[in-house]
């Protein structure tokens, strides 16, 4: 599956996230250059979600990561949630 933006024909990237067995799915996809902008995107994702636990559980949740696949499924890579952090 790939968007056309602006006359250019890009991939779409699903992002879904993982915390032990349960996974939380990405049905809509993005449309982005390529896999490094996904891989990217996945940080600022992680990023976003870390906060959003310290807010409302009061943890972090670093032990979750992202997967992201292409339209038919196939997993692309992985982006643990440790990899958006410097410690």
């Amino acid at each position: 599956m790939s968007h056309r933006k602006l006359g250019v024909l890009m991939p779409v990237f699903f992002l879904h996230v993982k915390e032990g067995d349960l996974w939380t799915r990405d049905l809509e996809g993005s449309t982005l250059h390529d896999l490094q902008a996904a891989r990217d995107q996945a940080i600022k994702s992680a990023r976003e979600l870390m906060a959003d636990s310290i807010v409302s559980e009061g943890r972090i949740g670093i032990d979750r990561s992202i997967e992201v696949s292409d339209a038919t499924s196939i997993t692309l890579l992985v982006v643990p949630f440790r990899q958006a952090v410097t410690m």
